[in-house]
């Protein structure tokens, strides 16, 4: 399930519920989008280690906001997604 999170200069972040796998432990996929002419700019990344999944469109300088953007705001989305309660076990 994805939740809202923001919208700042027509990029909408949200993310997921906490998930937890044997290998990487908990993780977040925070997920940022932007309308453009052809369909959408997206960049995905994993908290806590900061890993781009996946980056279409968006420039080196803007992948570097939005990283800066998402380490900034980290222990919110965390709390946030806590409050759910559910960790989702995931078999990788």
């Amino acid at each position: 399930m994805r939740h809202y999170y923001s919208t700042i200069n027509q990029v909408v972040a949200t993310f997921s519920d906490i998930h937890e796998s044997p290998r990487s432990g908990e993780y977040i996929s925070v997920h940022f989008e932007r309308p453009n002419p052809n369909g959408f700019d997206v960049m995905d990344i994993s908290l806590p280690g900061m890993d781009c999944e996946k980056c279409l469109g968006f420039t080196e300088e803007e992948m570097l906001v939005l990283k800066r953007y998402a380490l900034n705001n980290s222990a919110l989305i965390w709390e946030i997604a806590r409050e759910d309660g559910k960790v989702i076990a995931d078999n990788i």
